[in-house]
Protein backbone atom coordinates (compact mmCIF):
# COMPACT_ATOMS: atom_id res chain seq x y z
CA UNK A 1 0.00 0.00 0.00
CA UNK A 2 2.81 2.49 0.28
CA UNK A 3 4.53 1.76 -2.48
CA UNK A 4 1.06 2.17 -4.21
CA UNK A 5 0.59 5.53 -2.61
CA UNK A 6 4.37 6.72 -2.95
CA UNK A 7 3.85 5.76 -6.82
CA UNK A 8 0.62 8.08 -6.86
CA UNK A 9 2.15 10.83 -5.16
CA UNK A 10 4.77 11.48 -7.65
CA UNK A 11 2.09 10.60 -10.75
CA UNK A 12 0.35 13.83 -9.16
CA UNK A 13 2.93 15.49 -9.14
CA UNK A 14 4.00 15.20 -12.47
CA UNK A 15 -0.27 15.49 -13.45
CA UNK A 16 -0.03 19.07 -12.03
CA UNK A 17 3.06 20.00 -13.65
CA UNK A 18 1.40 19.16 -17.41
CA UNK A 19 -1.59 20.67 -16.47
CA UNK A 20 0.28 24.21 -15.28
CA UNK A 21 1.52 24.19 -18.77
CA UNK A 22 -2.24 23.44 -20.47
CA UNK A 23 -2.50 25.73 -23.18
CA UNK A 24 0.98 25.03 -24.69
CA UNK A 25 2.18 21.90 -26.55
CA UNK A 26 3.58 20.62 -23.25
CA UNK A 27 0.19 18.52 -22.67
CA UNK A 28 0.74 17.36 -26.55
CA UNK A 29 4.13 16.37 -26.07
CA UNK A 30 2.75 14.57 -22.78
CA UNK A 31 -0.21 12.79 -24.26
CA UNK A 32 3.08 11.52 -26.84
CA UNK A 33 5.32 10.30 -23.91
CA UNK A 34 2.15 8.29 -22.35
CA UNK A 35 1.18 6.83 -25.51
CA UNK A 36 4.00 5.77 -26.43
CA UNK A 37 5.17 4.51 -23.30
CA UNK A 38 1.38 2.36 -23.15
CA UNK A 39 2.65 0.96 -27.16
CA UNK A 40 5.58 0.44 -25.89
CA UNK A 41 4.50 -2.39 -22.94
CA UNK A 42 1.99 -3.42 -25.24
CA UNK A 43 4.17 -4.59 -27.77
CA UNK A 44 6.42 -6.18 -25.27
CA UNK A 45 3.92 -7.93 -23.72
CA UNK A 46 2.27 -9.41 -26.94
CA UNK A 47 5.94 -9.95 -28.07
CA UNK A 48 5.28 -7.87 -31.25
CA UNK A 49 8.26 -5.83 -30.67
CA UNK A 50 10.19 -9.00 -31.94
CA UNK A 51 9.44 -7.38 -35.24
CA UNK A 52 11.09 -3.73 -35.50
CA UNK A 53 10.08 -2.72 -38.29
CA UNK A 54 6.54 -3.49 -37.70
CA UNK A 55 7.59 -2.11 -33.93
CA UNK A 56 9.07 0.90 -35.33
CA UNK A 57 5.87 1.54 -37.76
CA UNK A 58 3.70 1.55 -34.40
CA UNK A 59 5.73 4.05 -32.75
CA UNK A 60 5.76 7.09 -35.50
CA UNK A 61 1.51 6.49 -35.89
CA UNK A 62 1.39 6.40 -32.08
CA UNK A 63 3.51 9.56 -31.72
CA UNK A 64 1.69 11.50 -34.58
CA UNK A 65 -1.74 11.74 -33.28
CA UNK A 66 -1.38 14.13 -30.59
CA UNK A 67 0.23 17.19 -32.62
CA UNK A 68 -2.60 16.63 -35.49
CA UNK A 69 -6.01 18.91 -34.59
CA UNK A 70 -9.32 17.19 -34.66
CA UNK A 71 -10.33 18.73 -37.47
CA UNK A 72 -7.42 18.05 -39.65
CA UNK A 73 -7.37 14.61 -38.47
CA UNK A 74 -11.03 13.95 -39.14
CA UNK A 75 -10.14 14.67 -42.93
CA UNK A 76 -6.67 13.55 -43.47
CA UNK A 77 -7.38 9.80 -41.54
CA UNK A 78 -9.08 8.01 -44.44
CA UNK A 79 -6.37 9.20 -46.67
CA UNK A 80 -4.05 7.84 -44.22
CA UNK A 81 -5.71 4.29 -43.03
CA UNK A 82 -5.20 2.92 -46.22
CA UNK A 83 -2.06 3.61 -47.12
CA UNK A 84 -0.88 2.53 -42.97
CA UNK A 85 -3.14 -0.75 -44.09
CA UNK A 86 -0.73 -1.42 -46.87
CA UNK A 87 2.58 -0.67 -45.32
CA UNK A 88 1.78 -2.91 -42.83
CA UNK A 89 0.54 -6.00 -45.31
CA UNK A 90 4.06 -4.99 -47.03
CA UNK A 91 6.08 -5.58 -43.85
CA UNK A 92 4.14 -8.89 -42.87
CA UNK A 93 4.86 -10.22 -46.77
CA UNK A 94 8.86 -8.89 -45.37
CA UNK A 95 8.78 -10.68 -42.98
CA UNK A 96 5.98 -13.29 -42.85
CA UNK A 97 8.48 -16.25 -41.90
CA UNK A 98 8.34 -14.50 -38.37
CA UNK A 99 5.66 -12.73 -38.20
CA UNK A 100 1.44 -13.47 -38.21
CA UNK A 101 -1.62 -11.85 -39.24
CA UNK A 102 -2.85 -11.26 -36.06
CA UNK A 103 0.50 -9.21 -35.23
CA UNK A 104 -0.59 -7.05 -38.05
CA UNK A 105 -4.34 -6.84 -36.78
CA UNK A 106 -3.14 -6.05 -33.49
CA UNK A 107 -0.79 -3.54 -34.22
CA UNK A 108 -2.41 -1.82 -36.07
CA UNK A 109 -6.05 -1.73 -34.00
CA UNK A 110 -3.76 -0.64 -30.78
CA UNK A 111 -1.40 1.80 -32.92
CA UNK A 112 -4.90 3.83 -33.99
CA UNK A 113 -6.95 3.02 -30.81
CA UNK A 114 -4.27 4.07 -28.37
CA UNK A 115 -2.77 7.79 -29.37
CA UNK A 116 -6.72 8.65 -30.78
CA UNK A 117 -8.01 7.69 -27.11
CA UNK A 118 -5.26 9.78 -25.23
CA UNK A 119 -5.38 12.58 -27.49
CA UNK A 120 -8.90 13.18 -26.76
CA UNK A 121 -7.59 15.21 -23.89
CA UNK A 122 -5.93 17.61 -26.33
CA UNK A 123 -9.67 18.00 -28.34
CA UNK A 124 -11.31 18.60 -25.15
CA UNK A 125 -8.80 21.58 -24.80
CA UNK A 126 -8.58 22.81 -28.25
CA UNK A 127 -12.63 22.19 -28.43
CA UNK A 128 -13.35 24.13 -24.79
CA UNK A 129 -10.65 26.25 -23.84
CA UNK A 130 -8.59 26.71 -21.02
CA UNK A 131 -11.01 26.41 -17.25
CA UNK A 132 -13.78 24.18 -19.26
CA UNK A 133 -11.03 22.04 -21.40
CA UNK A 134 -9.17 21.20 -17.81
CA UNK A 135 -12.56 20.10 -15.91
CA UNK A 136 -13.14 17.88 -18.76
CA UNK A 137 -9.91 16.73 -18.81
CA UNK A 138 -9.71 16.17 -14.69
CA UNK A 139 -13.49 14.58 -14.94
CA UNK A 140 -12.21 12.09 -17.67
CA UNK A 141 -9.38 11.21 -15.18
CA UNK A 142 -11.37 11.38 -12.04
CA UNK A 143 -14.10 8.79 -13.50
CA UNK A 144 -11.59 6.10 -14.31
CA UNK A 145 -9.32 6.69 -11.08
CA UNK A 146 -11.88 7.65 -8.02
CA UNK A 147 -13.92 4.29 -10.04
CA UNK A 148 -11.19 2.46 -9.42
CA UNK A 149 -9.75 3.84 -6.27
CA UNK A 150 -13.32 3.22 -4.80
CA UNK A 151 -13.81 -0.12 -6.38
CA UNK A 152 -10.48 -1.27 -4.65
CA UNK A 153 -10.75 -0.20 -1.12
CA UNK A 154 -14.83 -1.58 -0.81
CA UNK A 155 -13.89 -4.58 -2.09
CA UNK A 156 -11.03 -5.13 0.17
CA UNK A 157 -13.54 -4.18 2.74
CA UNK A 158 -16.38 -6.42 2.23
CA UNK A 159 -15.81 -7.85 -1.43
CA UNK A 160 -17.48 -11.16 -1.59
CA UNK A 161 -19.12 -12.37 -5.05
CA UNK A 162 -16.86 -12.00 -7.91
CA UNK A 163 -17.47 -9.86 -11.00
CA UNK A 164 -15.70 -11.64 -13.63
CA UNK A 165 -13.48 -14.60 -11.78
CA UNK A 166 -11.41 -15.99 -14.91
CA UNK A 167 -10.76 -12.41 -16.24
CA UNK A 168 -9.90 -10.35 -13.26
CA UNK A 169 -9.96 -12.27 -9.82
CA UNK A 170 -10.07 -9.67 -7.22
CA UNK A 171 -12.54 -7.88 -8.63
CA UNK A 172 -16.45 -8.10 -6.97
CA UNK A 173 -19.65 -6.71 -7.27
CA UNK A 174 -19.53 -4.91 -4.09
CA UNK A 175 -16.19 -3.17 -5.20
CA UNK A 176 -18.21 -2.20 -8.67
CA UNK A 177 -20.82 -0.88 -6.60
CA UNK A 178 -18.27 1.05 -4.75
CA UNK A 179 -16.59 2.47 -7.40
CA UNK A 180 -19.71 3.46 -8.73
CA UNK A 181 -21.12 5.90 -5.85
CA UNK A 182 -17.44 6.78 -5.11
CA UNK A 183 -17.11 8.13 -8.36
CA UNK A 184 -21.08 9.63 -8.14
CA UNK A 185 -19.99 11.44 -4.70
CA UNK A 186 -16.15 12.43 -5.45
CA UNK A 187 -17.15 14.13 -8.97
CA UNK A 188 -19.86 16.11 -6.95
CA UNK A 189 -17.16 17.28 -4.63
CA UNK A 190 -14.28 17.72 -7.55
CA UNK A 191 -16.49 20.14 -9.46
CA UNK A 192 -18.07 21.85 -6.60
CA UNK A 193 -13.97 22.60 -5.82
CA UNK A 194 -13.42 23.24 -9.42
CA UNK A 195 -16.16 26.16 -9.49
CA UNK A 196 -14.70 27.64 -6.09
CA UNK A 197 -10.89 27.50 -7.41
CA UNK A 198 -11.88 28.96 -10.74
CA UNK A 199 -13.75 31.86 -8.91
CA UNK A 200 -10.96 33.01 -7.02
CA UNK A 201 -8.89 33.62 -10.40
CA UNK A 202 -12.26 35.46 -11.67
CA UNK A 203 -13.56 33.07 -13.74
CA UNK A 204 -16.97 31.90 -13.61
CA UNK A 205 -17.58 28.03 -14.10
CA UNK A 206 -21.34 26.57 -13.59
CA UNK A 207 -21.24 22.64 -13.25
CA UNK A 208 -24.30 21.11 -13.96
CA UNK A 209 -25.12 18.84 -11.32
CA UNK A 210 -27.63 17.09 -12.89
CA UNK A 211 -25.71 15.94 -15.80
CA UNK A 212 -23.06 15.70 -13.35
CA UNK A 213 -24.79 12.66 -11.65
CA UNK A 214 -25.68 11.21 -14.79
CA UNK A 215 -22.75 11.40 -16.32
CA UNK A 216 -20.73 10.13 -13.73
CA UNK A 217 -22.06 6.27 -13.47
CA UNK A 218 -21.80 5.68 -17.26
CA UNK A 219 -18.26 6.99 -17.41
CA UNK A 220 -17.62 4.86 -13.97
CA UNK A 221 -18.85 1.72 -15.74
CA UNK A 222 -16.93 2.48 -19.12
CA UNK A 223 -13.75 2.64 -17.04
CA UNK A 224 -14.58 -0.67 -15.79
CA UNK A 225 -14.93 -1.92 -19.39
CA UNK A 226 -11.25 -0.73 -19.83
CA UNK A 227 -10.07 -2.37 -16.85
CA UNK A 228 -11.38 -5.54 -17.82
CA UNK A 229 -10.67 -5.05 -21.99
CA UNK A 230 -6.80 -4.97 -20.76
CA UNK A 231 -6.99 -7.30 -17.94
CA UNK A 232 -8.01 -9.74 -20.44
CA UNK A 233 -5.31 -9.33 -22.96
CA UNK A 234 -2.85 -10.03 -20.21
CA UNK A 235 -4.07 -13.10 -19.43
CA UNK A 236 -4.46 -14.40 -22.88
CA UNK A 237 -0.84 -13.18 -24.02
CA UNK A 238 0.08 -14.69 -19.48
CA UNK A 239 1.47 -11.14 -18.31
CA UNK A 240 0.80 -10.08 -14.92
CA UNK A 241 1.47 -6.30 -15.16
CA UNK A 242 2.34 -4.51 -18.36
CA UNK A 243 5.12 -3.01 -17.09
CA UNK A 244 6.97 -1.36 -13.76
CA UNK A 245 7.33 1.78 -14.59
CA UNK A 246 5.17 3.22 -11.26
CA UNK A 247 5.77 0.68 -8.62
CA UNK A 248 2.88 -0.83 -7.13
CA UNK A 249 0.28 -0.28 -10.08
CA UNK A 250 2.23 -1.74 -12.76
CA UNK A 251 2.99 -0.23 -15.75
CA UNK A 252 1.28 2.94 -18.01
CA UNK A 253 -1.19 1.05 -19.18
CA UNK A 254 -2.17 -0.31 -16.23
CA UNK A 255 -2.57 2.82 -14.74
CA UNK A 256 -4.23 4.64 -18.02
CA UNK A 257 -6.37 1.65 -19.46
CA UNK A 258 -9.80 2.96 -18.05
CA UNK A 259 -8.58 6.57 -19.16
CA UNK A 260 -8.34 5.15 -22.52
CA UNK A 261 -12.02 4.07 -22.39
CA UNK A 262 -13.81 7.25 -20.28
CA UNK A 263 -11.45 10.18 -22.34
CA UNK A 264 -13.47 9.67 -25.33
CA UNK A 265 -16.45 9.28 -23.74
CA UNK A 266 -16.15 12.41 -22.01
CA UNK A 267 -15.15 14.08 -24.68
CA UNK A 268 -18.29 13.11 -26.75
CA UNK A 269 -20.28 13.97 -24.14
CA UNK A 270 -19.07 17.81 -24.27
CA UNK A 271 -20.51 17.69 -28.06
CA UNK A 272 -23.97 16.44 -27.30
CA UNK A 273 -24.49 16.80 -22.90
CA UNK A 274 -21.59 19.46 -21.94
CA UNK A 275 -21.57 19.36 -18.30
CA UNK A 276 -20.26 22.55 -17.73
CA UNK A 277 -20.45 26.35 -19.13
CA UNK A 278 -18.66 30.01 -18.45
CA UNK A 279 -21.09 32.12 -16.45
Amino acid sequence: MKTRLCSAAVGIIILIVVLSFFQTPVLNFAIMVVALLAMHEFLTATKINRNKLLSAMAYLVTAAFPFVPMQKELNLLPLFLLPYIAVLFMILLRTHQDTRVEDIALTFMMSIGIPLSLAAAVYLRDNNGHALGMYYLLLALSCAWYSDSGAYFVGKACGKHKLCPQISPHKTVEGLIGGLVSCILLNLLTGFCYEKICALTGVVVQINYLRLILISPLASLISVLGDLSFSMIKRQFSVKDFGNIMPGHGGVLDRFDSVLFTLPFIYATTLCFPICTLG
